[in-house]
C-alpha cells in the first residue's frame, strides 16, 4: 500500500512538472514574410511560387510601381501587400489605383489599419472595430465555384474591422468575418486588373495556416488572382513608413516623395552655391574723393585775406553785392532801391517774416553809411545774411 502510494505521488509530480514546463505561445504580431513566429507570415511568402508556378518572386522595400518588367512585355504583374497598416500618400495610392486599372495587373492589399484616403479613392466605406480576440475565432471565404462558402476557425487573434454600403457593381464580396459581413472584396477594372482588400491579415499568418486544413484558405484567396502575372512583388514600403501621430515638418516632407525630391534638390543647389560662391574673390572697391568746390575754395580764401587785412568795410561791400545778386535772380526783383515796399515784396516771395526783412535791410544801410566797420559788425552782418539763406 505505501509503496502504491509512493508511486502515484511520483507519477503526479512528473504530470505537475511537465506542465509547468510547456513553451508558451509567442504572441508577437509581426506579420512579416521572414519571421517564423505563429504571427509572422514565412508560410505564405514561402508558398507564393505554388500559386505563381512560372512568376519572378520578388521582395522590395522601395515603392513598387516603379519597377518594369525588363522584357518590356505586357506580361500582368502582380503587387501583395500584408503588414499591419497601410498609409499611402494620396499620389501613392492613385498610382496603385492606375498600376491596377491600366491592364490586367493585380493588387492584393491585407493590413489591420487602412488610411481614411485609402478608402475614400476606392469609394469604400470601412467600419473600424479592430481588436486582438484570444477565443476561438471563425472567417468564411468563397470557395472556388463561386457558390459555397467555407468556413476556418483557429484559437487565435482576430478583427471585427468590415465593409458598410458596397457596391456590387464593381465589387465582389469573397470573405467574410464572423458575423457574416464583408472583410475580403476585389474591386474589377475593364482591362482585367483588380485591388483585393483584406481586412484581417492574421488568415495569413503562420499560427491559422498551420491550424488543422487552414491553408487551403490560402490557395483560395490568391486563386483569385491573375496566375499568369509575370513578376510577383511582396512588398515592404509600407512597413517602414512612420506613424503620422508623432508630426513632424522634416518627416513630413521626407515621407512625401515629391517634397522628398524638391527638399535634396533645393539642399544640393544650396551647397552648389555656396561652394562656388566660396572661391570667388572679392576685389577691393576703390574709394573716390568726392570732387572740390573750387569757387568756394576761391571765396574762403578771398574772404580770409581780407578779414586778415582788416578791410571790413570792402569785404561787407562784397558780401552785400553777392547778397543782393542772389536775390535778384532768385525772386526777380530790383535792389536799387532798398525801401519798404522793397521789404514787403521779399517778405511775400522769400516767405519769411517782414521784421526779419527790414531788420537785413536796416543793417545794409547801416553798414553802407560807416566809413569804417570792427569785426564784430561784420559778424553781424554775416550773421544776418546766413540766417535768411538758411531760411530759404
Amino acid at each position: 500500500m505505501k509503496n502504491l502510494l509512493r508511486n502515484r505521488f511520483i507519477i503526479f509530480c512528473l504530470l505537475g512538472l511537465c506542465c509547468s514546463c510547456k513553451k508558451q505561445l509567442d504572441r508577437r504580431v509581426s506579420l512579416w514574410h521572414t519571421d517564423k513566429i505563429p504571427y509572422g507570415t514565412k508560410y505564405a511568402y514561402d508558398n507564393l511560387p505554388f500559386i505563381f508556378r512560372d512568376a519572378d518572386i520578388r521582395t522590395s522595400s522601395r515603392f513598387p510601381i516603379l519597377y518594369q518588367n525588363e522584357n518590356g512585355d505586357d506580361t500582368p504583374r502582380a503587387l501583395i501587400i500584408v503588414g499591419p497598416e497601410f498609409r499611402p500618400e494620396p499620389d501613392e495610392m492613385h498610382d496603385i489605383i492606375r498600376f491596377a486599372a491600366s491592364g490586367k495587373n493585380q493588387v492584393f492589399i491585407s493590413a489591420l489599419y487602412f488610411e481614411d484616403t485609402v478608402m475614400t479613392m476606392l469609394n469604400l466605406k470601412l467600419k473600424k472595430e479592430i481588436f486582438y480576440g484570444r477565443d476561438s475565432s471563425e472567417i468564411s471565404l468563397l470557395g472556388p465555384d463561386q457558390k459555397k462558402w467555407m468556413n476556418y476557425s483557429y484559437p487565435g487573434y482576430s478583427t471585427q474591422s468590415h465593409f458598410e454600403g458596397i457596391d456590387t457593381g464593381y465589387t465582389m464580396i469573397l470573405g467574410k468575418d464572423i458575423t457574416g459581413k464583408p472583410d475580403f472584396i476585389r474591386i474589377s477594372y475593364s482591362k482585367g486588373g483588380s485591388i483585393f482588400i483584406h481586412l484581417d491579415p492574421f488568415a495569413f499568418t503562420n499560427f491559422f495556416l498551420l491550424h488543422n486544413k487552414n491553408r487551403s484558405y490560402y490557395d483560395i484567396a490568391l486563386s483569385y488572382m491573375q496566375k499568369e502575372s509575370g513578376v510577383v512583388e511582396w512588398s515592404d514600403y509600407f512597413r517602414y513608413r512612420k506613424n503620422r501621430k508623432s508630426f513632424s515638418s522634416l518627416r513630413f516632407i521626407l515621407g512625401n516623395r515629391s517634397l522628398r525630391w524638391a527638399f535634396w534638390l533645393t539642399l544640393i543647389l544650396f551647397l552648389l552655391m555656396f561652394f562656388i560662391e566660396s572661391k570667388r574673390k572679392q576685389r577691393p572697391i576703390t574709394v573716390i574723393p568726392p570732387l572740390r568746390n573750387a569757387s568756394e575754395d576761391f571765396v574762403k580764401t578771398v574772404g580770409r585775406l581780407y578779414f586778415q587785412q582788416k578791410n571790413n568795410q570792402n569785404l561787407a561791400a562784397k558780401m552785400i553785392t553777392a547778397f543782393l545778386e542772389n536775390i535778384r535772380s532768385a525772386y526777380n526783383l530790383s535792389t536799387s532801391l532798398l525801401d519798404e515796399e522793397f521789404a514787403q515784396k521779399l517778405s511775400f516771395r522769400a516767405g519769411q517774416p517782414l521784421n526779419d526783412i527790414k531788420q537785413v535791410v536796416q543793417l545794409i544801410h547801416e553798414v553802407r553809411l560807416k566809413p569804417v566797420l570792427s569785426d564784430q559788425e561784420l559778424m553781424d552782418l554775416h550773421y544776418q545774411i546766413s540766417q535768411f539763406n538758411k531760411a530759404t
